[in-house]
């Protein structure tokens, strides 16, 4: 199958939330109780992605000149092409961080995951998000199961504005300069984001109207960590049993010590 990717025109989104919504629909993701919290920033509601919210519509306000003006981004997995989530994923034999070769996805294999956070650590984007219940790792899945039976993402179907489109990468990035040739004409500055990022770029590919300066929660140089994959090292099976029941005690000693680190960075802090 020809490698897929999504465009994210950015200038055509109105911030309807219509992928946001389609995409709670069709991975059956139940609503979550959020508060208002402009005072702190922003108006995208919930604040950040979670297990309930793989998809999320940010909203980045800008005042110039007196002016306000908002630049929205729909903010969920990039999908990358060389995924370090699935590096990092230390379940053997079969990842719990899925990579389905035929259709270039990246999910998560909630019966495989033990929620050790290493995806999210070895994330250059920071996506993964643990269900503290569940202990389970969660995020946008590309829609796998519906692109093997031959369907679109819900999240670009939903789109009213083709703000969202997906299709084959390399047309998509076509889609993506043109974009750019349009954007320049009207006086904007548009920067393609996702074409080369990592290397081997990723298969959401934004065009942003404006410089990356003006989306302060995009990496200007996104990087994957030297030790990717050393819990998944310290993890493989060694010839010399006491060597690897060592090594394996190490790693369930790090997989138990992560987890609570992570539930403790997810506690409130208390008001002083």
């Amino acid at each position: 199958m020809v490698e897929k990717a999504v465009l994210l025109d950015m200038e055509k989104c109105i911030a309807c939330r219509s992928c946001q919504v389609a995409c709670k629909q069709w991975n059956e993701l139940p609503g979550e109780k959020t508060t208002f919290f402009a005072a702190d920033g922003g108006y995208q509601n919930p604040a950040e992605l979670s297990p309930r919210t793989y998809t999320l519509i940010k909203f980045n306000e800008i005042v110039e000149e007196g002016n306000l003006s908002w630049l929205f981004r729909v903010h969920s997995c990039m999908q990358c092409v060389d995924p370090a989530c699935v590096k990092a994923c230390p379940v053997e034999p079969v990842k719990a961080m899925t990579y389905v070769k035929e259709t270039g996805a990246t999910y998560v294999n909630r019966e495989l995951c033990i929620g050790c956070g290493s995806c999210r650590d070895y994330c250059p984007f920071n996506i993964p998000v643990i269900d503290d219940e569940a202990e389970k790792s969660t995020k946008c899945s590309f829609c796998f199961d519906r692109l093997e039976n031959g369907m679109e993402p819900a999240c670009t179907k939903a789109c009213p504005t083709d703000c969202l489109v997906f299709g084959d990468r390399d047309q998509i990035l076509e889609m993506a300069h043109k974009s750019v040739e349009r954007l320049n004409a009207k006086g904007r500055h548009p920067v393609i984001y996702g074409e080369k990022e990592l290397g081997s770029g990723t298969k959401k590919i934004y065009v942003l109207p404006e410089p990356l300066e003006y989306y302060p929660d995009l990496p200007k140089n996104p990087k994957v960590s030297e030790d990717v994959g050393l819990l998944h090292e310290l993890l493989k099976p060694s010839p010399n049993v006491f060597t690897g029941l060592s090594i394996v005690l190490g790693g369930v000693y790090w997989v138990v010590n992560r987890k609570k680190q992570i539930s403790e960075e997810s506690k409130p802090e208390k008001e002083s």
